[in-house]
């Protein structure tokens, strides 16, 4: 088998698969031979995607889905069973943020990034582990943050402690389904270069923090972040679980 072919025939979920790093692994996994589910809530964004790895010879079918609801989520991993074979990988990848400083956030905007960046992951593995269970096994990826481990500027308390809650989360169910031959790891990028960014920061402010916080002094691509979730789905990484990898271009921070 060919590096190429790693994930020739497996059935896959990317979930937050429309932009930016989701839709960067959902091409990555369709290069590599996987049969791929993509769930969005977006339909233009998540259907534009499909389209495009259907159109490089891929495999691929855009699933709309709520990430925050049970139900929504519950019928993606059912359709994902249907149309390409139980579910053996999984990206849950949905995350997003308000802006706001801890005294100016309201309870609302709290509880909305809170269900988007740290519940919609919950409900993905409550979901994808079953299946995954009943089949011999499989490999979950989360993705986390930086802020999720340091302080940094950009990033709402909000979604600093829902991305923390990933990074536990993720520990939490690769200790208890290891014995299930269920891999669970965290990736945790630090400032990337994707369009919900390019939104909030300009060219030079993302400049100034990546100086500010990385040794490599540069955003971090969306395809580098990919890259890391593919090894850690893959055989390759058969004897790493319970991690959180940092892709962040070594961050600055203590230890």
């Amino acid at each position: 088998m060919t590096q190429r072919q790693r994930f020739e025939g497996r059935s896959i979920i990317v979930t937050g698969g429309g932009s930016g790093i989701g839709e960067a692994a959902a091409h990555a996994f369709a290069e590599e031979g996987g049969l791929v589910t993509l769930a969005e809530l977006d339909p233009d964004k998540g259907q534009a995607v499909c389209d495009a790895i259907l159109a490089k010879g891929g495999t691929a079918r855009f699933v709309r889905t709520d990430a925050t609801d049970e139900a929504s989520v519950r019928a993606m991993v059912a359709e994902a069973c249907a149309a390409h074979g139980p579910v053996r990988h999984a990206f849950n990848n949905v995350g997003g943020s308000k802006p706001g400083s801890l005294e100016g956030l309201s309870l609302d905007e709290w509880n909305w990034t809170m269900a988007l960046s740290l519940t919609s992951c919950f409900l993905a593995m409550k979901h994808e582990i079953p299946v995954m269970k009943a089949n011999g096994g499989g490999t979950i990826v989360n993705t986390a943050s930086m802020s999720g481990r340091i302080f940094t500027p950009a990033a709402a308390p909000s979604y600093s402690a829902a991305k923390a809650g990933v990074i536990h989360l993720s520990h939490y169910a690769s200790c208890a389904h290891a014995r299930d031959n269920i891999r669970v790891n965290s990736v945790l990028p630090g400032l990337t270069a994707t369009p919900l960014v390019a939104q909030m920061l300009t060219p030079e402010q993302q400049a100034e923090i990546a100086s500010e916080h990385q040794m490599i002094p540069r955003a971090v691509q969306p395809a580098e972040v990919a890259a890391t979730v593919l090894f850690l789905s893959s055989d390759e990484a058969a004897m790493i679980t319970g991690r959180g990898i940092e892709v962040a271009g070594g961050g600055t921070h203590p230890g």
